[in-house]
């Protein structure tokens, strides 16, 4: 211990001993001053703990090893491979738009297929409407209305009667106290 130190743990332990709070306190903060900042070495919490046994040894990290990436991986090397098959016939076509002739069939192609699936689609809503139409013609009248909305009260009875036995029979017990 240094000489400056010692005189600072001196001045303190008398100060302590007289009863002098503040020098001793001041003698104190001059010490801890003193002490050199020791900090440890890196990875020493982790050494620590796999020493102890509270934590495995460090692996190193295996990028391919994780499943999900590994699965993204191969979806994308499957839709290469399957580009690959569509690429010859995807660049014929593409070679023949070149031309104004090539371009003009190809745009009238485009044409009759956006027809052809607009008349599915409005083949597909007509459909839709008649089925619509025939199942709510019979809710139009009133006889049938005022089943329905019979049946519907009979129902949330029933479902409220039947909640109400449930939440009854609810209770902390298991046995029967009798």
């Amino acid at each position: 211990m240094r000489h400056s130190q010692q005189d600072a743990l001196d001045r303190w332990l008398a100060a302590e001993r007289d009863g002098r709070d503040g020098e001793a306190e001041a003698a104190l903060l001059e010490l801890f001053e003193a002490l050199p900042l020791a900090r440890p070495a890196a990875g020493f919490a982790g050494r620590v703990l796999v020493r102890a046994g509270l934590q495995t040894a460090p692996v190193p990290a295996d990028l391919f090893a994780w499943r999900p990436l590994r699965i993204v991986l191969g979806m994308a090397l499957a839709a290469s491979g399957l580009g690959v098959l569509w690429l010859p016939p995807v660049l014929r076509f593409l070679a023949g738009l070149w031309s104004f002739g090539g371009a003009v069939e190809g745009g009238i192609r485009v044409l009759t297929d956006a027809s052809q699936w607009l008349a599915t689609a409005l083949r597909l809503w007509d459909l839709l409407v008649t089925i619509v139409h025939a199942l709510a013609e019979p809710l139009a009248v009133p006889q049938v209305m005022a089943v329905l909305v019979l049946a519907l009260l009979a129902s949330g009875l029933a479902f409220r009667f039947l909640r109400d036995q449930i939440t009854g029979e609810r209770n902390w017990t298991y046995v029967d106290p009798s």
